[in-house]
């Protein structure tokens, strides 16, 4: 298959990609992935952490070795160094090696019929006068031009295809720079993922502490700029991490974009469409977007497949993606948004306010009841619906920073 034009081309092997072209090869049609990197699941950029409940959502049964841990709940901590626990007595999410599965999700895609190509980087994109697409590709130094009906863009936030393909890109204010260590030597208990908010420590986002099991721990930081100099300073004087630092040892460092803004506008034309961070389809409260844009792959992968079934790869016909990812994702996806937003304007004393305040109203007996990782719509509609979660924003608003 690699020397012959396939029928679909997905430009991308993160898991949005993957998946979808898994899903096309197992509807029997030819589909053929281009990375542009080395090895599939390097560079990672990733904290690693999956709730169980989104990947069943994404039929995914994940192999022992490609889990590191499993925790159960999370430790949130306001700029004054106090906390809440949010646990819910099972553990709900698992540590992942990113490498290992995105690694992992090739292999899937592979054994259903998929055929995968690294060091592949799409140099440029045009429409023919019959509406194919024709992809300038260089592989191993050598430039080529592969054609196909349709094209599945999970390039990621980078955008770069979708601008050449005059689509909506993801907005440069919704990207946050992010920085994480693996460290060893952590003082942490090995069920809970702590999370740091404050405008000192990251404004705009917070840190974060990932258990990986036997004393060794994921912290990162994601902020509005600087966030590797913003992390080395969490890591020698915020007042908590410090300590669960103290003596450990940092073996690697890796950067990032953590994407904290609503999906764009429009996420297809004819014969192109795009998914997972090239789309948008992030949760802004955490920056995770494997399992939303996991979900939007699949949806892309089985349309695209019955637009190969029938040979119509025109607006209307891929316009059932867009409705197909909408009616699953996008009210989850804009609640957790205005939930993101909230918080961002907050100063730190509103922060200190929230979190002081959630425990003793009763509102976190809430989320451990209703809450979910990935479709956090019902339970933070059920918060803003209580007459607690009124009197605890009318507390904080006073604390809104007139600065954001």
């Amino acid at each position: 298959m690699a020397n012959l034009d396939p029928e679909a081309i997905v430009i991308g092997a993160g898991p949005a990609g993957l998946l979808a072209a898994a899903e096309i090869a197992q509807s029997g049609h030819q589909v053929q992935v281009f990375e542009e990197h080395p090895e599939i699941g390097k560079p990672d950029h990733c904290a690693g952490l999956l709730s169980v409940s989104g990947l069943n959502l994404l039929g995914l049964k994940l192999p022992s070795d490609v889990i590191q841990n499993r925790v159960s709940g999370v430790r949130i901590f306001s700029p004054a160094g106090q906390s809440l626990l949010i646990e819910r007595g099972r553990r709900e999410a698992l540590v992942i090696n990113r490498s290992r599965f995105d690694l992992w999700l090739a292999d899937r895609a592979r054994d259903n019929g998929a055929d995968i190509n690294t060091q592949a980087k799409v140099l440029g994109i045009r429409t023919s006068e019959s509406h194919t697409k024709i992809l300038s590709v260089r592989e191993e130094g050598m430039s080529s031009e592969r054609s196909a009906q349709v094209i599945i863009n999970a390039e990621g936030s980078r955008c770069r295809i979708s601008k050449a393909l005059n689509l909506p890109v993801v907005s440069r204010r919704n990207k946050l720079p992010a920085y994480q260590y693996e460290v060893n030597g952590v003082d942490i208990d090995d069920d809970i993922v702590e999370m740091y908010y404050g405008r000192q420590t990251a404004p705009g986002f917070f840190a974060w502490l990932i258990p990986m099991g036997e004393g060794r721990a994921r912290v990162g930081l994601a902020a509005k700029d600087s966030a590797k100099p913003r992390l080395r300073a969490a890591i020698n004087h915020h007042p908590v991490l410090r300590e669960r630092l103290k003596g450990a040892t940092l073996e690697r460092g890796f950067g990032g974009i953590v994407l904290v803004g609503l999906p764009v506008r429009r996420c297809f034309a004819q014969g192109v469409v795009v998914v997972g961070d090239a789309a948008g389809m992030v949760k802004a409260t955490t920056g995770g977007g494997v399992i939303m844009g996991g979900i939007a792959a699949r949806i892309a992968g089985a349309i695209v497949a019955k637009a190969l079934d029938e040979r119509d790869f025109s607006h209307k016909s891929l316009s059932r993606y867009e409705s197909g990812w909408r009616f699953r994702t996008l009210k989850d996806l804009r609640m957790m948004y205005v939930a993101q937003r909230a918080l961002s304007v907050l100063s730190d004393k509103g922060l200190n306010s929230i979190i002081e305040d959630a425990n003793s109203m009763g509102l976190v007996e809430i989320v451990r009841k209703e809450g979910d990782m990935d479709m956090q719509r019902k339970v933070i509609a059920r918060l803003m619906r209580n007459p607690r979660t009124f009197v605890l924003a009318l507390k904080a608003l006073k604390y809104i920073d007139p600065l954001v």
